[in-house]
């Protein structure tokens, strides 16, 4: 591929961005911010672009000509995943997710191409805006990924069960790459969350760490219901719906039913995967909780009494125009806040008896406790459980 002598003026850059899926509908001033930074390239006819396996260091956008996908499949042979032409981009899930090219990009004819360095990448990918458009493409790259796994398995491995194991451990990894790293901090409290993995779950629940526009913080959990191959990519989309919702927002009141709006309206055709979604969000008065899909959740008073939270209505992407309510928990020194993504209403009570037992434990210990007695509980059946804690110091 050559770099050199290959100039694009804004005008026609922003022409041909404004055609791809990523950056479809960005206010003009994001795609001309977006033109700023692209480089131009060509492509011989047959000329390799990127392997299989190389690092991602790249997003590409083709002007004309066209670039086929393949992939090495089972036996040594190639299978053509996709051909791109004018106007399509491809490469971006390399630099979503850290990882090497899944795939093999060659040009099928001499191909003119604007390319888009990942270090660049990177920082657009940081405003709110292009973050979630790059999750809707996200989503819709893994469904289709899901598809072809299900539909070539046999040929591939030779059962069919081999493939739906392989559509699952995507699903387990995309899980994973979501996981925040730390609690957020808020004053007043003890916080932590943690998601309890197994080898052979679905990859179905998670939480999030929120930042709202008066610098207020939170945690949601959250658990996809319903039947589908991919779960995860569910997850990923309501993760960074719910962080840009927060982010413009100066309250909870008006989270879960936003993000609810912009899961209906991204939801995958054919599918029947909804979003249990509970938020968590401490402050003077007390903690704010609202919650969709029936997650459980209780305050353990520190004179023994317990308080279960309500859940104030369907999943979400389920019912769109649905209008959550919240509710105000006043809670007192020693109050601490336990929250289950998933489980019956036995198996929360349990864990919300072994919580108030542990007063005086560090909050990162009490998480952690929580998933050594479900897996002691339940062993290798133990569904994925995410946990969540909050303590008034």
């Amino acid at each position: 591929m050559t770099s050199e002598g290959q100039t694009y003026t804004t005008d026609e850059v922003t022409a041909v961005l404004a055609k791809v899926d990523l950056f479809e509908g960005l206010p003009g001033d994001d795609i001309e911010r977006i033109a700023g930074i692209v480089n131009g390239a060509t492509a011989k006819a047959g000329e390799v672009l990127f392997e299989e396996g190389d690092p991602g260091d790249a997003f590409y956008v083709v002007v004309d000509g066209a670039i086929e996908i393949v992939k090495q499949v089972f036996g040594g042979d190639e299978e053509k995943l996709a051909v791109r032409r004018g106007g399509e981009g491809f490469g971006e899930m390399a630099l979503l997710n850290d990882a090497p090219r899944s795939a093999t990009a060659r040009a099928v004819d001499d191909t003119r191409l604007m390319v888009l360095p990942r270090d660049d990448f990177l920082v657009l990918l940081g405003a709110d805006t292009l973050a979630v458009r790059v999750m809707q493409t996200l989503s819709k790259a893994l469904r289709a990924l899901g598809v072809r796994f299900a539909t070539s398995g046999k040929d591939q491995a030779g059962t069919a069960q081999a493939a739906g194991e392989s559509v699952v451990a995507v699903s387990r990894a995309l899980q994973r790459s979501l996981m925040p790293k730390d609690a957020p901090r808020a004053e007043g409290y003890d916080l932590a969350a943690g998601t309890m993995l197994q080898d052979g779950g679905r990859g179905n629940t998670s939480w999030v760490d929120l930042t709202f526009s008066d610098g207020r913080t939170g945690m949601a959990c959250m658990t996809i219901q319903g039947n589908g191959s991919l779960p995860a990519h569910q997850l990923a989309l309501g993760q960074a719906f719910l962080r840009e919702t927060a982010a413009r927002e100066n309250s909870a009141e008006r989270l879960l039913s936003e993000v609810n709006g912009m899961l209906t309206r991204n939801t995958v055709p054919g599918s029947s995967q909804y979003m249990a979604c509970a938020v968590l969000v401490p402050g003077e008065r007390g903690i704010t909780w609202s919650s969709g899909g029936g997650i459980l959740g209780a305050v353990l008073r520190r004179d023994g009494t317990f308080d279960e939270f309500p859940s104030h209505g369907p999943p979400l992407g389920m019912l769109e125009g649905f209008k959550y309510a919240t509710q105000m928990v006043a809670v007192g020194a020693g109050d601490m806040v336990i929250v289950l993504s998933q489980g019956s209403a036995g198996l929360f009570r349990g864990a919300s008896d072994l919580v108030s037992n542990l007063q005086q434990k560090p909050a990162g210990e009490v998480v952690s406790t929580v998933h050594t007695a479900l897996r002691r509980a339940h062993g290798d059946d133990a569904l994925e459980t995410t946990v969540l804690f909050i303590r008034k110091h």
